[in-house]
Order: structure tokens, then sequence, then C-alpha cells
């Protein structure tokens, strides 16, 4: 049998905590910086913007270059261009990782891309 006299535990502050306030309408989240971790030297930009215009014209297109790279076309040309946003390291492994080359060869400027001579074994 229940016993009705029984207080129970709500309303005995074990309730939890009421949620936040949200934030009024003028206050604007503040944007996230990225980390200074993958952000690259004005030189070493300056090589990936170098190299990803050369892959270009090793692949054939914007468009074949970010199909190996696995992200939108725009975003490459974007890299490419010299006052586009800059490449960040991130960008620089997945270029490197796309050629064939270390890390290294590509951010010290020494990617050297042949094209591929067709009927003619390596």
């Amino acid at each position: 049998m229940h016993d009705l006299d029984w207080p129970g535990s709500y309303g005995q502050e074990n309730d939890p905590p009421c949620p936040p306030d949200p934030p009024a309408a003028s206050e604007k989240p503040q944007k996230q910086r990225r980390s200074d971790a993958l952000k690259l030297s004005p030189e070493e930009v300056k090589a990936v913007r170098v190299a990803v215009r050369k892959l270009r014209r090793a692949f054939g297109s914007f468009n074949a270059l970010a199909a190996r790279l696995n992200m939108p076309a725009n975003t490459v040309r974007r890299m490419a261009n010299p006052n586009g946003i800059p490449p960040t390291g991130t960008f620089a492994i997945r270029l490197a990782a796309a050629a064939g080359v270390a890390v290294e060869v590509l951010l010290g400027g020494k990617l050297v891309v042949t094209t591929p001579v067709i009927g003619r074994a390596a």
C-alpha cells in the first residue's frame, strides 16, 4: 500500500539545474580560430600552390586532381589561386599522397612531375 503522506523527492532542491539562458540575438558566438599547428609558412604555401598547378597539368584538370584528393574541385582551385585561401597542412598531406611523394619534398618546393609516356615501359 502506498503512503500518500510521505513527500516526494521532487521540489526539494533535488531537481536538475535549469538550462542556461540562450544568448541574445545581438551576441554572436565567437568564431573559432584554427590551430597554428597545421598552418604553413609563406614559403611552404607558395610551394604547395606551385605543386597544385603542376599536378593539375599532370592529371589533366582540377576535376581529376580533386577526384584524387577526394574534395571539391572549387576548393582545389581556391588553394591554387595566389589570392585565395592559404592551403593547410592537411591539404599538403593529401596532395603529397596524390602525387606519390613525401610531404617534405612537396613543402620544400622540389616536386618534379613527369607526364607518363603512353606505349613505353617504365
